[in-house]
């Protein structure tokens, strides 16, 4: 072979060398535009854990596209959740020990804070690159899967359709690719090869003249047809619905001529084998150097419909959210506000757009806050719907709501956001404050009025007021005081406290004196209404003496009477303002006040004038005694000379009911009621002296008595007592005769609604024609006189002694 053959032979495979060397970049750069233009989230690990690569997903949605951010090793990625790390790690070992790596859900965080969802939900799949049948590196597949839990998840929309469709539903968990070539380029190229066939998302390579030359087997999924009956047997416009077509062909000619005029990613719809139809988002790029398109396109028909569901159901909840009289507010797990209804943002008058994205916290008042902060927290945590009712803040002004915290979780049960649905109840509330208000001054009042009754002393009784009117204003110090005649004050109550070390006397006028309070007196004394004196500026505290608490805020309520002003009630230092509901209170309180004052006045008064017409009766009962025991004496003086026995018998009877009657008199005298007796007490002595007076021999009688302690009428008990003495005198003078014994027997009680007298004896009884209604015995008919007038009933038995039955009701017959 001649040199100049051998030289010829030797460019020949320099040309073609070149041209492999051509080629192969071409084929590197078509795996490298796979690998970086796949929207799903890849990274290629040593086995040490270094961070080899990671495609442009990755970079641009944690990274900022910023290679630099990326850290060396795989433990140092920020992006990965640390509760979730060991998912990475576990998967990692099963590969290394030889066994089936599964795939799991997980999420990626934004690694620079960047405003957001603040992190993306993924499913990973982990798989080993092998050369040699050995393990070279790990791959990790990441395909984002956020919008799946979005459609599930979404709070604003209110929606929660769950779906059950997943994206993207393939596992390479027993995918590995052999690779076979040599360590540099057939490493390279079999790994590129496994990212392309084993990507979760179906891929084509379409030629300049639209024949799709190369699909990954994703594809059947969306074309119905296998790869093989593609590849280089259908052009990509046959799949492309006649809608669209046009729009296709006028993308490719673009992307030829001028790529950065057409959208990277898009839309469309396409027919399937079967005759389907399908809604296909496409991400599209050209390959460098050649007119070939790669395409990774995505079925999100069941994601549109659920979608377009979600948007129907959002426009139906907003509207009716947006026509509900009620707050409504989301806030998500970072406690932002993603949604304000036009009734809360009127109420609360703000713009939505003023306070959308904001945090909570920026919202509300600081105590606000601090109340909810709790209820939140609990939400998050438990995952429970609940009621309650709380105060929020809004300018400093207390607006009460009936609220209703609603989680909204996603498909894994995690709360991602809460629904706040609060009604205004800021009119009952005020209502409910009110009643209780009034109820605690209804309560005052009575006890008040309970004090006025049962004190003693005008004094007590100020105290007390003194006392409810401080607690019901939650004041520390105050007084009570009235005006005297020299048009002074004359203090009726004080709280000690007010005077601190100042101990000139317990007496309000030096006080006001030193305060100088007497130009707010004035106004009072002009308008006779509550005079409030929240800032003390118009207080001379200066000349106050050391010790002296210093007056921080001053209420002066008017007592009025028939509209004239007769003193004040003061009160200071309560813990925040005073405010026109506690002057309503004190002045309706006040009128019990003044009005028990002057009826604990008059009580005084009548007491004194009963006590002075208690004396006079009294001193009445005692002289008609007197008066009645001197007509005894006469009567007893006068008849030792009279000579005839029948005349003297009459004057003894005549002695004694005079004694009877002034018996009576005197026992009022000694009463506590002069005007009732104790008329078992006053039988008990009628009876023992008459006994003492008629019987002679007093041990042949026995005189027996069972007598209840009933009060009767003065009224009652004077006919009474002369009954008793013309009945108890018979038996002891005529039922006895001869020096005979006997026994006589006197009851006295009540027996229902009658009173009952009982006057027995068992001595000679009653002559047998004795006719009691017709006899004309002056004693007798005294009886039956006074029976009658005490509207009385009398019984007489007259077998084995004398038994006389008087039956009466002294209401009866005082009425």
């Amino acid at each position: 072979m001649t040199e100049q053959n051998i030289h010829n032979k030797d460019s020949d495979k320099i040309a073609l060398l070149k041209k492999e060397i051509e080629d192969l970049k071409k084929q590197l750069a078509l795996k490298n535009q796979i690998f970086e233009i796949s929207p799903n989230y890849l990274l290629l690990l040593g086995l040490k854990g270094e961070i080899l690569k990671v495609n442009n997903s990755v970079r641009n949605v944690f990274f900022d596209g910023k290679t630099d951010d990326i850290p060396p090793q795989f433990s140092q990625l920020k992006i990965i959740p640390s509760e979730d790390f060991h998912k990475y790690t576990d998967s990692v070992n099963s590969i290394l020990n030889g066994l089936p790596s599964k795939p799991f859900k997980s999420k990626f965080l934004f690694a620079n804070n960047e405003p957001g969802d603040g992190f993306r939900c993924i499913k990973v799949y982990i798989t080993p690159v092998k050369s040699h049948e050995q393990i070279t590196a790990i791959s990790i597949f990441a395909n984002d899967i956020t919008d799946d839990g979005s459609l599930e998840n979404s709070l604003e929309k209110a929606t929660l359709i769950s779906t059950d469709k997943t994206l993207i539903d393939n596992n390479p968990e027993t995918s590995t690719t052999d690779l076979t070539s040599t360590k540099d380029t057939g490493e390279s190229e079999n790994y590129y090869k496994t990212i392309f066939e084993n990507s979760t998302t179906a891929t084509i390579l379409v030629e300049e003249d639209n024949v799709i030359s190369l699909v990954n087997s994703e594809t059947e999924n969306i074309f119905g047809y296998k790869p093989e009956e593609v590849m280089g047997q259908k052009t990509w416009l046959e799949f492309v619905t006649p809608d669209y077509r046009a729009q296709m062909i006028e993308y490719q000619k673009l992307r030829q001529d001028n790529k950065e005029m057409v959208p990277d990613q898009y839309e469309f719809c396409l027919v399937d084998k079967n005759g389907e139809f399908k809604d296909i988002f496409a991400k599209i790029c050209l390959i460098p150097g050649t007119k070939k398109t790669l395409a990774s396109i995505m079925d999100v028909t069941e994601e549109n419909k659920a979608l377009n569901k979600i948007l129907e159901s959002e426009t139906m909840y907003r509207t009716l959210a947006e026509a509900m009289e009620e707050f409504v507010f989301i806030f998500d797990r970072e406690d932002r506000l993603e949604y304000i209804n036009k009734y809360a943002a009127d109420k609360l008058d703000v713009k939505p757009s003023q306070v959308l994205g904001k945090q909570r916290k920026d919202l509300v008042t600081k105590k606000t806050y601090q109340l909810q902060r709790k209820d939140f927290e609990r939400i998050f945590e438990k995952g429970d719907s609940f009621r309650q009712e709380d105060m929020f803040y809004h300018k400093n002004k207390p607006l009460w709501l009936d609220s209703l915290f609603i989680p909204l979780k996603n498909g894994e049960e995690t709360v991602e956001k809460v629904l706040l649905v609060a009604r205004d109840i800021n009119e009952r509330k005020n209502h409910e404050i009110l009643i209780k208000r009034q109820n605690k001054i209804l309560k005052c009042m009575g006890t008040i009025l309970t004090q006025a009754i049962s004190s003693e002393s005008e004094d007590e009784f100020n105290k007390t007021s003194l006392s409810m009117c401080e607690d019901i204003t939650q004041s520390e110090l105050g007084f009570i005081c009235e005006i005297n005649p020299d048009d002074e004050f004359d203090t009726l109550a004080i709280n000690e406290s007010i005077l601190g070390e100042y101990h000139e006397n317990v007496d309000i006028v030096p006080m006001l004196e030193k305060l100088k309070i007497h130009e707010s007196w004035k106004q009072l004394k002009q308008t006779k209404k509550p005079f409030i004196l929240n800032q003390p500026l118009g207080l001379d505290q200066s000349s106050m003496p050391e010790g002296h608490p210093f007056i921080e805020n001053l209420m002066l309520v008017p007592l009025l009477r028939d509209g004239e002003l007769m003193g004040m009630i003061g009160l200071g230092n309560k813990g925040s303002d005073y405010e026109s509901s506690d002057a309503k209170a004190i002045t309706t309180i006040s009128t019990t006040i003044v009005e028990t004052i002057m009826r604990k006045r008059a009580e005084k008064k009548l007491q004194r004038a009963l006590k002075d017409k208690e004396m006079l009766v009294r001193e009445i009962h005692h002289r008609t005694k007197n008066n009645l025991m001197i007509m005894v004496s006469l009567l007893n003086l006068t008849s030792s000379d009279i000579k005839d026995e029948k005349a003297r018998e009459i004057f003894n009877q005549i002695q004694t009911r005079t004694k009877s009657m002034a018996l009576i008199h005197e026992k009022l005298y000694r009463s506590d009621n002069s005007k009732q007796i104790n008329f078992g007490d006053y039988i008990r002595n009628l009876a023992q002296d008459l006994f003492n007076s008629f019987l002679k021999d007093p041990e042949r009688v026995q005189l027996s008595m069972e007598l209840e302690d009933l009060n009767l009428d003065i009224d009652t008990a004077i006919p009474l007592g002369l009954i008793l003495n013309e009945l108890l005198t018979n038996s002891m003078k005529y039922a006895f005769p001869q020096e005979k014994y006997g026994n006589i027997f006197i009851k006295f009680y009540k027996d229902g609604s009658d009173y009952v007298i009982v006057v027995n004896d068992d001595g000679v009884g009653l002559p047998a024609d004795l006719d009691i209604n017709k006899t004309d015995t002056l004693g007798l008919q005294l009886v039956k006189n006074l029976i009658n007038q005490i509207d009385g009933v009398m019984i007489v038995d007259s077998e084995e002694g004398t038994h006389i039955t008087i039956r009466f009701k002294e209401e009866d017959y005082l009425s």
